[in-house]
């Protein structure tokens, strides 16, 4: 793996650079952020680490510009205090006082799956297309808040309803996935009392995903948003109350890909279908026709969007059960099993053994006939 390092005067950053290299890292470190653009522009680095107090720029600045110009890097941030507008366009955000090894092996943890997703034909296939989805800005405000104990409802909906036509169509999505028989839900605030924070959280999700509309022959977008809605809460409910949030968002996000995929090409996109008239979601197909798939797709659209590799590793996966094979049942797990439960596939038989689900399975099927409902 290849790291460039941006450091400060204080040359913040020697200790780190020395265990990438301790760790068979190729390494740059510079502290003039002009040079470190022109190197970037030279060489192939998988990864830039940007520390505070600059000479000629912000922090802020200069990721902005990577994103930009180099999208495929995977960007770093060691900084005094958390901020916002960074966390929007790096991936980590580490802040001081900054352990070392914590950095080295968020490093490592993510080298394979950044050469998976940012292959050649993955970049180039979605530079085609001319209008992708936005990142969901509303919702990533509503889950920080969320992870904070002392979250109120009415913080929520000051939220949400900073975006009038987003808060409306939350309260139509509302009504409409969940069918009230009563009198509909009017206000965020009736959303939040009658569905409770998590499935409302869900909702404003895939209503700021899916205002991305294209045109696709032979595709539900309304079948896709309520797949990826009970997704989500399928996977949130078989993981621990810490992991929830995160397992939330992956479960809304596993199918993004296809969103970008269908649009690459239409008339493979037509080829795909008449091959597949039943469903989409095969894999194997998808790239014999694209040379790619939806879930490395969705999963470069993640990085793109500065998302946690964490969370882009679920996405990356959730059709690759015996990739999955860790010593505990985390969100790409729960998303995986979610996903085949929900469309009632048979799960992995190497996935079901490795976490001991033999005797689970009836009700784990039981589980997830109430998400389809």
């Amino acid at each position: 793996m290849k790291v460039l390092l941006i450091d400060n005067s204080d040359n913040s950053l020697d200790s780190i650079d020395e265990l990438l290299k301790q760790q068979l890292c190729k390494t740059a470190c510079v502290t003039d952020p002009l040079i470190g653009l022109k190197l970037i522009k030279k060489n192939s680095f998988d990864v830039v680490l940007v520390a505070d107090g600059l000479a000629k720029t912000s922090v802020t600045n200069l990721l902005k510009a990577i994103s930009i110009k180099f999208p495929k890097l995977i960007r770093i941030a060691c900084i005094g205090n958390e901020v916002q507008e960074i966390n929007q366009i790096a991936h980590y955000v580490f802040s001081h006082p900054i352990e070392p090894l914590d950095i080295i092996n968020t490093v490592l943890s993510f080298q394979k799956n950044h050469k998976v997703i940012t292959k050649d034909i993955i970049v180039k296939s979605v530079a085609k297309v001319k209008a992708l989805p936005s990142p969901p800005k509303v919702y990533m405000q509503l889950n920080a808040i969320l992870k904070n104990a002392n979250t109120d409802s009415d913080k929520i909906a000051d939220i949400i309803t900073q975006d009038p036509a987003l808060a409306a169509k939350v309260i139509q999505s509302a009504n409409n996935i969940f069918g009230q028989t009563d009198k509909p839900l009017t206000s965020i605030a009736e959303a939040i009392t009658k569905l409770g924070v998590d499935t409302l959280s869900c909702i404003v999700m895939t209503a700021e995903m899916f205002s991305y509309q294209p045109d696709i022959p032979n595709f539900s977008l309304i079948d896709e948003q309520k797949h990826c809605l009970a997704t989500a809460r399928l996977a949130a409910s078989l993981v621990s109350p810490d992991l929830k949030q995160d397992t939330l968002l992956s479960g809304l996000l596993h199918d993004i890909g296809k969103l970008v995929l269908f649009e690459i090409d239409k008339a493979l996109t037509l080829k795909y279908f008449a091959n597949n008239a039943r469903t989409s979601g095969d894999i194997e197909l998808e790239q014999r026709i694209f040379s790619t798939d939806h879930s490395q797709v969705g999963a470069y659209l993640m990085h793109t969007w500065s998302f946690p590799y964490y969370l882009i590793e679920a996405v990356l996966k959730h059709h690759a059960p015996t990739k999955l094979l860790s010593n505990k049942l985390g969100i790409g797990q729960a998303v995986y099993m979610a996903n085949c439960l929900l469309k009632e596939q048979d799960l992995d038989p190497k996935f079901v053994q490795h976490f001991d689900l033999v005797h689970k399975m009836d009700k784990l099927k039981e589980k997830a006939l109430k998400y389809k409902e």
